[in-house]
């Protein structure tokens, strides 16, 4: 049995004949956008958007911000481009916080110390499910806006992209912020392939937005489409990935058909490089939304599984290897190695693809491209973020990843792995 970290790692059988239904016409999804939004009002007890991406949730609240030039947006450096192309897009300057070593979330003091004048927004992530003390947060946001016109308060920006739990109160998720964001891509704690849940707490700011979001359109069939098909080319592609083509190469039918599939434009990549050029809004579609319903109703075996798994690894590894957090049901379990590539190596030999997020600040941007430089980020300015980054290795919590499985991985690590080092 092999299995992926990223690349649709939560479908069931059933997901995928939902989505060859959905493709064929066997089913209409119509109404079903109005099912989910009353399905997601009852559990956050507030009123929700949905956006077909993330990065369109994010866009969306930033914009009611009203952000010139001149102000900035802080947020920590260990996050990938999705979240930073927004900031980009509303002309504002993106300002990196760098992270602590034993979370991977932002580092508050170094927070303190970034805002200026200009700091109109904070963007605070849960890294990998690990949960961001925002009640801190939120001490210094009110700190300093009490010396701050209305017109220049700071607002704070939850990132839930790495979480989702119908709990999320009794983790405080979304009590102390003015936004919090869920994204449903790919590989995300459940998904529709793309999608994004926001919620906004501020008053001012949900009217607004109320308003705001009735002028926001759907994607137009054939992209919602693209939703359940991507499912079925994936599923075809993990059936094929490691059956050999070619006799003592690594080349596989699997790997032939990433490269096919993208030539023809029938998948793309959830974020790239060129990501910062693409602003766009859209809301989010009734395809989306029947194939999220179908995944909402098993976030909480989901999770129940991730947390089986992390203590799995939690038992099975080494000391110096585990990962301390407080949550147990983590989108992936980070390890920090001298042997990254190694270890990625043997765990290949298991049929087993592990992670790297994030390998780079600003994750997928890297330092030998001018990239980084286009979105503000100045090298060894966040040496944490960088220095990690290079000794991250991602293992997997998702329901492909089996007790067994997950045992032999921890003993791989336990008698091939370098223990970094700080």
């Amino acid at each position: 049995m092999s299995v992926f970290i990223g690349s649709i790692p939560n479908n069931d059988k059933d997901d995928i004949q939902l989505a060859k239904d959905i493709v064929k016409g066997n089913i209409s999804c119509e109404g079903d956008l109005t099912t989910l939004k009353k399905k997601l009002e009852g559990i956050f007890n507030s009123k929700p958007f949905l956006f077909n991406r993330g990065r369109d949730s994010l866009y969306f609240f930033l914009r009611l911000l009203n952000l010139n030039s001149t102000d900035e947006v802080l947020l920590q450096a260990f996050t990938c481009i999705a979240v930073v192309s927004p900031i980009i897009w509303t002309k504002a300057k993106p300002v990196y916080i760098d992270i602590k070593k034993e979370s991977f979330n932002m580092n508050l003091d170094s927070l303190k110390k970034k805002i200026t004048s200009n700091t109109r927004a904070i963007i605070v992530q849960h890294t990998f499910g690990n949960i961001i003390d925002t009640q801190k947060v939120r001490e210094i946001v009110e700190k300093e806006n009490r010396r701050r016109e209305t017109n220049r308060k700071i607002y704070l920006i939850e990132d839930c992209a790495h979480i989702f739990t119908e709990d999320f109160s009794k983790l405080g998720i979304g009590k102390y912020s003015d936004m919090y964001f869920f994204s449903f891509s790919q590989d995300k704690s459940i998904s529709s392939t793309q999608g994004a849940l926001m919620i906004i707490n501020n008053p001012t700011l949900l009217k607004k937005a109320t308003l705001e979001y009735q002028n926001i359109q759907e994607p137009n069939k054939k992209e919602a489409l693209y939703n359940a098909k991507y499912i079925l080319l994936w599923s075809n592609i993990k059936r094929n990935y490691f059956k050999t083509l070619i006799p003592f190469t690594n080349i596989t039918i699997g790997r032939i058909l990433i490269i096919v599939y993208r030539m023809l434009g029938l998948i793309r990549k959830q974020a790239g490089t060129n990501t910062v050029e693409g602003a766009k809004i859209e809301k989010m579609s009734d395809i989306q939304a029947c194939l999220l319903l179908n995944q909402l109703k098993k976030s909480n075996l989901f999770n129940k599984h991730r947390e089986d798994i992390v203590n799995i690894y939690n038992k099975y590894l080494d000391k110096e290897y585990r990962y301390t957090s407080n949550t147990k049901f983590l989108l992936r379990y980070p390890i920090l190695l001298q042997n990254t590539q190694e270890i990625k190596r043997r765990l290949l030999e298991l049929k087993l693809i592990s992670g790297n997020w994030y390998k780079n600040p600003v994750h997928p941007l890297t330092y030998e491209s001018k990239k980084l430089t286009d979105v503000n980020y100045i090298v060894g300015s966040c040496p944490n973020t960088e220095f990690l980054g290079k000794q991250v290795l991602n293992l997997p919590t998702n329901i492909e990843m089996t007790s067994e499985i997950a045992i032999k991985v921890s003993k791989i690590i336990n008698k091939f792995a370098r223990p970094l080092k700080f």
